[in-house]
């Protein structure tokens, strides 16, 4: 993007950066603690948190240029400490029409069970019409408390896995999870500056995807 994502201005004309509208969101949507793993010009949205509506922690990744593994190692360790998180929603920061209608949609799969003696879903996740067609599903993802050791073991085989963050473990897990459907506004990322582009002007973009 040739600059920090967090740092850009929401497209909704509001004034506030990506990354501020995205807690406040999270916060909206019932999710506490909110956490914000930090890396690449962390001062600056530190800051920029700072503003935000709603409280946010900061967790810093040391290690962020290796790539998303990295950091999404370090969010679920800091969830991972809170004897009270049965489930952390991993969210990304270039998704910024992601909904708290979305959010909560998730949030509410996560305690059912699939039937009797069943164990509530590994991951829930949600999926718009062509993902599933291609048998996928997006961000943001629910992970159970149970999948947190398997994350934190995780140990990248190639360069190319340290960006593909929890994909063999939800690979391992592809029968517990728990698909909740999704308009492609809400799943739309934003990759590019023409992407950006598009969203700021026309509100209605059509979307790329970003699948675990």
């Amino acid at each position: 993007m040739g600059r920090p994502k967090a740092l850009l201005p929401h497209p909704d004309g509001s004034g506030r950066s990506v990354v501020r509208a995205l807690a406040e969101t999270l916060g909206a949507a019932g999710l506490s603690p909110v956490f914000v793993v930090l890396g690449h010009a962390r001062a600056e949205i530190a800051a920029e948190l700072g503003e935000a509506r709603v409280r946010v922690t900061p967790v810093l990744n040391p290690a962020w240029r290796s790539g998303m593994l990295s950091s999404l190692k370090a969010g679920v360790r800091a969830a991972a400490e809170r004897r009270e998180v049965g489930w952390a929603l991993v969210t990304l920061v270039d998704q910024p029409f992601l909904s708290e209608s979305l959010i909560r949609r998730l949030t509410e799969r996560a305690p059912a069970t699939r039937g009797p003696g069943d164990p509530p879903p590994a991951a829930v996740a949600p999926a718009d019409p062509e993902h599933r067609r291609a048998g996928r599903f997006g961000h943001p993802i629910l992970l159970s408390r149970r999948l947190f050791p398997e994350v934190l073991a995780e140990s990248p085989r190639t360069p190319e896995d340290e960006d593909r963050g929890a994909r063999r473990v939800l690979a391992r897990h592809s029968a517990e999870i728990t698909l909740v459907p999704a308009d492609p506004r809400e799943l739309a990322t934003m990759e590019t500056p023409e992407d950006y582009a598009r969203f700021r002007l026309l509100g209605s973009p059509r979307p790329s995807h970003t699948a675990p």
